[in-house]
């Protein structure tokens, strides 16, 4: 699925599109497969944090592998205008408070 994403998100790129024909020509497995497209989404995983002054703010979580360094980096984030938007954006102005 990641191989369609990137040839949508790329479709003038010879080297995506040529990976694609490569993988195409040297693998009628892989051919047929490509031509079916039935390929699905991955489900959009959310993460609910409970914040004691903002409450409960749902975020988007999307998940991005860094292979040469044997890790992952989980962007968080909220749509635009959403109220968990709103309350993030609450948060960065709060600041972080030490209780007493």
């Amino acid at each position: 699925m990641q191989l369609r994403a990137t040839l949508a998100r790329y479709p003038a790129d010879p080297a995506v599109t040529g990976l694609v024909e490569d993988l195409r020509g040297g693998s009628p497995d892989f051919a047929r497969l490509w031509e079916r497209g039935d390929v699905h989404a991955e489900p959009t995983l959310t993460k609910t944090f409970r914040h004691p002054v903002v409450g409960p703010i749902t975020v988007d979580c999307d998940s991005l592998a860094l292979t040469d360094r044997d890790q992952r980096l989980v962007l968080y984030s909220a749509p635009t205008g959403s109220p968990d938007a709103e309350a993030l954006a609450f948060l960065s102005v709060l600041g972080v408070t030490v209780p007493q």
